[in-house]
């Protein structure tokens, strides 16, 4: 494998481990029909790439699973305490010619696949609603990832993470990727939708127009007070055979961002439910007040291999 393709797979899978953090998080809004996979090293892994059409013979599908984390914003912390989000897209090959890619004025790309880029279980918040337990059914609470705009599927980016249109990855920085360096790696743009019969269906912290900006590295942070620096972790590579590598065990911090507020909180309208929740979770938090950790592991498999062993086309 080539070390530019290493490299593709690795700012992919860590953007990925910045998505799943926030998770108080679950999954995107994606079709319920769609089972994700999870991490078993056989190809079944790979059924949300995206189609052999778009992609190409020469692409490579990625799939990423996380293994735990914990995400702390203004008055209250909770664990990732329900692993499995997963995070899928596909690479195309520089040297294939893509439509797609030249469509966006790159030789290669990232494409997003058919059923949404995340999935996973919901994560429970702790305590409830509004810390208390009570009744469930109207108490409990969840909460899921969304990027701050909406990603279809066969969207292309450019291969640092950059679109002419949406752009839900913003900017990697290779070297602080790979080497695990100081200084932010990647900035993630995004929204947390709370869930539970009380809030409605529109009830998110952060928006498309307010989104919470995280930078994230795999070294060490540098935080504004009274936040102290923490550490990350990079990925370790394990070639496993031709056309497919794992990388296991990253971990990817951030504690220099700021949360804004809840709104659209409530089933009846009015904003006393976003005071609320706002109230408990101490929103708007400064930077500095906040903090996201996460672990994941991940894979990539060529789809010249997927393809050989069924007749796979993808999506």
């Amino acid at each position: 494998m080539s070390r530019s393709a290493e490299w593709g797979l690795r700012r992919v899978l860590l953007a990925f481990s910045v998505v799943s953090l926030v998770v108080l998080s679950g999954a995107a809004t994606v079709a319920a029909a769609f089972t994700e996979p999870g991490i078993t090293g056989t190809t079944a892994d790979f059924a949300n790439c995206p189609k052999l059409s778009v992609i190409g013979s020469g692409g490579k599908c990625v799939h990423a699973y996380t293994t735990g984390g914990v995400i702390q914003i203004g008055h209250s912390s909770a664990p990732i305490s329900v692993p499995g989000d997963t995070f899928d897209v596909g690479l195309t090959e520089e040297e294939e010619e893509s439509a797609i890619c030249f469509s966006i004025g790159f030789t290669e790309c990232v494409i997003s696949p058919p059923h949404g880029m995340i999935h996973g279980p919901a994560q429970p918040v702790p305590a409830g609603l509004l810390g208390t337990v009570g009744n469930v059914q109207l108490t409990g609470v969840s909460a899921m990832l969304e990027w701050a705009v909406q990603v279809p599927p066969d969207t292309a980016f450019g291969p640092l993470g950059l679109s002419f249109s949406t752009n839900p990855f913003v900017v990697f920085d290779l070297a602080r990727l790979l080497n695990a360096e100081s200084g932010t790696a990647l900035t993630l743009t995004a929204k947390i939708h709370l869930m539970s019969p009380f809030l409605g269906a529109n009830c998110y912290i952060g928006s498309a127009a307010n989104p919470m900006v995280i930078p994230l590295t795999a070294g060490v942070t540098n935080p504004p007070p009274p936040a102290k620096p923490i550490h990350g972790k990079a990925y370790e590579l394990l070639l496993k055979r031709a056309g497919a590598i794992q990388l296991l065990g990253s971990t990817l911090v951030s504690n220099s961002f700021a949360v804004p507020v809840a709104t659209g909180c409530g089933t009846s309208g009015g904003s006393l439910v976003d005071a609320s929740i706002d109230h408990k979770l101490g929103l708007p938090s400064r930077a500095g007040l906040n903090m996201m950790a996460v672990d994941a592991n991940g894979e990539e498999l060529a789809v010249k291999e997927l393809v050989e062993v069924g007749g796979w086309t993808g999506g």
